[in-house]
Formats: C-alpha cells, sequence, structure tokens
C-alpha cells in the first residue's frame, strides 16, 4: 500500500498525512486500530440486544464477527501478527498498546457474557465483566478458549487466509456450512466446560 495512493482516494496532501501520522506504518496501525474499536463496540451492542435465548446471543455475535471478517480481510492478521503492523518496530508504542489492550479486553468482557450466559441459561442484559455480580472466576480461563477459537475460524473460514482460499473456491457451500457448524460445535464445548461449574455450586 502506497501513502501517495491513499492521499490521491481521499483527496489529502501527504505532507499533512506525514505531519499528523509520521509515515504510512503509523497511520495504517492507526486505522486498523479504529477499526477494531468499531468492531468490538459493534459486537458489544449486537450482544446486548433482545435475544431470545442464549444460544441465539452467542450466534448473533459470531455471525457478525465472521461476516466482519470477510468484509475487512487483512484487519485481524494486522492485529494479530506484530510484524504485520508495525514491520519497522516503531509503531507499537506503550500508548498504542495500551489503546489496543483496552479494546481486547472490551471485546473479552463481550465474550464473557455470551459465556455467563450459557451458563445462566438466559441472556445477558449487560456486560459481565470481572466484577460484575454474575461472573465467575473460572469463566476467564472458558473466555480465553473462546477469543482464541472464534479469531482462528473467523480468519480461516472468512479470511484472507492463504490455506482456506483455495478451498473457498473449491467448496464455498462447504466453507459456509462450516461457519455455522463450528459457532454451534463451540457452543456444545463451552457447555461442557460449564458443566463441572454449575456441579459445584
Amino acid at each position: 500500500m502506497v501513502l501517495a495512493d491513499i492521499c490521491t482516494e481521499l483527496d489529502l496532501s501527504p505532507a499533512l498525512v506525514n505531519y499528523h501520522f509520521g509515515n504510512r506504518d503509523v497511520l495504517l496501525a492507526e486505522a486498523v486500530a479504529t477499526a477494531h474499536r468499531r468492531l468490538v463496540d459493534d459486537m458489544n451492542e449486537i450482544t446486548l440486544r433482545p435475544h431470545a435465548t442464549a444460544e441465539d446471543q452467542f450466534r448473533a455475535r459470531f455471525d457478525f464477527r465472521f461476516d466482519w471478517t470477510r468484509d475487512h480481510p487483512g484487519i485481524d492478521s494486522m492485529l494479530n501478527y506484530t510484524h504485520v503492523l508495525d514491520p519497522s518496530g516503531a509503531v507499537l508504542s506503550t500508548e498504542f498498546q495500551e489503546r489496543i489492550g483496552q479494546t481486547t479486553s472490551d471485546d473479552m468482557a463481550g465474550l464473557a457474557t455470551c459465556v455467563a450466559a450459557l451458563y445462566h441459561g438466559h441472556p445477558m442484559t449487560e456486560l459481565i465483566g470481572g466484577d460484575h455480580p454474575l461472573f465467575r472466576p473460572e469463566f476467564a480461563d472458558v473466555t480465553a478458549y473462546v477469543a482464541l477459537s472464534a479469531l482462528g475460524a473467523a480468519t480461516f473460514l472468512t479470511g484472507n487466509h492463504p490455506g482456506s482460499t483455495p478451498l473457498a473456491a473449491q467448496f464455498p457451500a462447504l466453507i459456509a456450512s462450516l461457519r455455522d457448524d463450528f459457532t454451534t460445535r463451540l457452543m456444545d464445548a463451552v457447555r461442557s466446560q460449564l458443566a463441572p461449574l454449575k456441579e459445584s455450586k
């Protein structure tokens, strides 16, 4: 991606962009951070919409996540592979990392809300963070498992993943059905991890 092309598309002066951001890598990192923030805000808003069941709440969040990754190929890679986001080693300042970290924490709160919904057997109407009375410390492990699973599945099934791109071209119906199947299996896996917690109440 060439900075001059971006400036031409947006009718901006390259000197103005360089003045505010310093270079292309910082500009791209800021764009990724902004997109990530919007993604998490949108997912949390969708999670807290009225849902008939805990399963509906869980699925609504993951459907949105998959669609977003499909429509924004490459951003997940930039968020999760430092050498892609910061090729020069000059972008990831402490302040920038703190912002990304806060966004990720807010994402985890939304995921923990879905986990809590499956545990309690009904949709949650507010985010269930670590200090919420409905939160259990054991949810943290399950939430981390969900986060890793969801990110991997979203990138593989809908993103610009080198391994899955030819599969999607050859077997589009299979890839589409795997998305729904993955979400169902993930909910089943979460329930099995939550079962011992319920029994120990």
